[in-house]
């Protein structure tokens, strides 16, 4: 049943997103369409969970986790002996020299706006009666999928800038829309569904949008008002954290490593996890973060029945990993780092490719962003693959974790000048630092100092020689290293450096700042070309 309801939804959005060529008329292939599908109450949270179906596309190394986190100072992907080329994509990410024919703009515009029709529609069959529920279960399905929505258009806020706002179901070519008129719609929905939304964490709540999820998508919105507006919200940012915070809802796990498992129990009740993309190795895949990361010989390590894709590609930009401190228990937890063994064994894994007959040993060196050995840099550990997994992991990617509303609201207290941040701070440290306690403790004026971040773009091999490049002081840099620390590996990197100021001014590894412009990403060519009334982002024309 949820599979013809999903397809009824799917054809429709692909109307929705017909241009005037006849060659997308809609083509039914069955009896039963979705006019002729007779909805039944039951049938209210199969609607309303399908529109969550999108989401899972992000997570790709071609989507926009890949575009996000490789664009980043934390993560690059670079080619080797085995491939990780594929026409110089991943290395345009890292360099900034993206255009609108990128494979990964078009991939995370494709969901993105999937998402959005989707929930127009839902919305629209609810208003309608299509779908036949009591009042109450109306009003809080439509209200958790116009959050949805607001969610979905968070996203395009952030990386395009303008571009169609689309709030019913039509087969109207879109135009362009004001970034500061989207902003708004995104503050307005949330706000006025919040009341609506479910106050139920975990549970039967698990991976949908309830109002603590969409508390901290509008301060995600609010923490980044001033790049998206010109105008600072941190007032408003502060006061949904303190939302969050004083419902006694979440909580931090004692365990860095808890949010991350592959355990679905122990994640619905996890008190840190606010909002997720659910995986499921045989029924919802698609996390395959382990294949673009990892070296094949690492299926020896974790006793896992698929062979990760060659050396693997993604891995940690030395210069990020030396800002950690060393007893930073968020380092072992986060990177696959050093000699490498089977599972639960001492014999060691040799190398595949560039060393045959020498231990794969992962060394804190990548030799530049258009090259590197199998053995160079540190790869990703912090999301759970169980041993026997056959290919995509079923370990969910969290959106929203509770560490974050912390941050948030540690950072709007320095920007507004008043006092807590560093004890915010403090208590997302404690949990890594139990061995040296004392560590854990960082107060305001420390969080007031510059980045750690040793910038500078490598000249030739292995930083034999660096341009440092801009060396402006990042203001509240150890809060910035502080959220790279409890992030890496997680999507959000790119807004933060861009609200700090390192994203396009900076220098990492291979990469040179290309432009203020950069900050926005181009419309994809393949929505552009059928749709006359769009206009591409400035200065990718």
């Amino acid at each position: 049943m949820k599979r013809i309801i999903y397809i009824g939804l799917a054809a429709s959005a692909l109307l929705a997103l017909a241009s005037c060529s006849n060659n997308l008329d809609e083509k039914v292939y069955s009896s039963l369409t979705e006019s002729s599908y007779s909805y039944s109450a039951a049938d209210a949270q199969k609607v309303v969970g399908a529109c969550y179906y999108p989401l899972r596309s992000y997570i790709s190394h071609t989507g926009l986790y890949g575009l996000d986190v490789a664009s980043s100072d934390e993560i690059v992907m670079p080619p080797n002996s085995t491939g990780w080329d594929d026409g110089g994509i991943y290395r345009r990410v890292h360099y900034h020299t993206w255009n609108s024919e990128q494979v990964h703009i078009a991939n995370s515009w494709n969901p993105t706006y999937r998402g959005i029709i989707f929930c127009n529609i839902a919305i629209k069959q609810f208003n309608d009666g299509v779908i036949p529920v009591d009042d109450a279960t109306k009003a809080s399905c439509i209200a958790e999928l116009r959050a949805l929505r607001a969610f979905y258009y968070s996203i395009v806020l952030d990386f395009w800038g303008d571009a169609p706002l689309i709030t019913e179901p039509t087969t109207e070519l879109p135009a362009k829309t004001d970034r500061a008129t989207i902003y708004d719609f995104v503050v307005s929905e949330l706000k006025e569904v919040t009341p609506n939304l479910s106050e139920v964490q975990g549970g039967t709540s698990y991976s949908h949008m309830n109002k603590w999820a969409a508390l901290t998508t509008l301060a995600r919105v609010y923490i980044n008002a001033e790049i998206y507006t010109g105008t600072a919200h941190w007032q408003d940012c502060l006061d949904a954290c303190n939302q969050i915070i004083n419902s006694g809802k979440l909580a931090l796990s004692d365990d860095y490593r808890a949010p991350f498992r592959e355990d679905v129990e122990a994640i619905m009740s996890n008190p840190e996890v606010i909002f997720t993309i659910p995986f499921d190795e045989s029924k919802a895949g698609g996390n395959y973060i382990q294949h673009f990361s990892w070296g094949a010989p690492l299926k020896y390590r974790f006793n896992v029945g698929f062979t990760p894709w060659g050396s693997g590609s993604a891995m940690g930009i030395p210069q990020f990993i030396n800002t950690y401190d060393p007893d930073d228990e968020r380092l072992g937890y986060t990177w696959i780092m050093g000699p490498q063994y089977k599972y639960e064994s001492t014999e060691p894994i040799m190398c595949a490719y560039d060393f045959p007959g020498e231990q794969l040993n992962y060394v804190n060196r990548v030799k530049s962003g258009n090259f590197t050995m199998e053995n160079e840099g540190y790869r990703m550990l912090k999301y759970e693959v169980k041993a026997g997994s056959t290919s995509s992991s079923s370990t969910d990617i969290p959106v929203f974790r509770y560490s974050e509303v912390l941050m948030m609201k540690a950072e709007c207290l320095l920007r507004l000048g008043q006092a807590g941040a560093g004890d915010l701070v403090t208590q997302v440290r404690r949990r890594a630092f139990k061995a040296h306690p004392e560590k854990a403790v960082v107060t305001d004026s420390q969080l007031k100092e510059n980045s750690s971040y040793q910038y500078g773009y490598y000249t030739s091999d292995y930083g034999e020689k660096v341009d440092r490049g801009n060396m402006d002081p990042v203001k509240f840099g150890r809060l910035y290293d502080e959220y790279g620390w409890e992030f890496a590996w997680e999507m959000g990197v790119r807004s933060r450096m861009i609200r700090f100021g390192t994203y396009t001014t900076k220098s990492w590894l291979s990469h040179q700042p290309q432009g203020d412009y950069r900050v926005l990403f181009p419309i994809p060519e393949s929505a552009l070309t059928p749709n006359p009334k769009l206009e591409q982002n400035p200065n990718y024309k």
